[in-house]
């Protein structure tokens, strides 16, 4: 009667052997879980992803207008306050000129 109590009974958190000895192993490559699979999926997606944009952005770039002219460069000889007197004067010509397109329409410039 004592028999009985001294093994308990197999309850279901118990765990299970996960595989036997006697079953083969398959190579892991082949059985890859939830997370590999998922993960392999993810960046094949993302190649794709990848490789359709960079195809657009390649055309973008043959649309592009070309760069502007280079502006002229600031003689880092010059001092500050050269370099606003030298505004100032082209800003003075740009004036006139412009002063004297608007006499050539025939508008009175005060």
């Amino acid at each position: 009667m004592a028999n009985h109590l001294a093994r308990p009974p197999p309850s279901a958190s118990s765990p299970l052997p996960i595989s036997s000895p006697t079953t083969p192993k398959k190579p892991l490559f082949l059985v890859p879980n939830l997370h590999q699979r998922r993960t392999f999926t993810n960046g094949l997606i993302g190649v794709a992803t990848i490789m359709f944009i960079s195809a657009d952005s390649a055309n973008a770039a043959a649309r592009r207008p070309p760069p502007p002219p280079p502006a002229e460069k600031i003689d880092p000889n010059m001092s500050g306050v050269t370099a606003k007197v030298l505004a100032s004067k082209k800003r003075k010509e740009a004036m006139k000129a412009e002063i004297a397109k608007l006499r050539e329409k025939g508008k009175v410039i005060e």
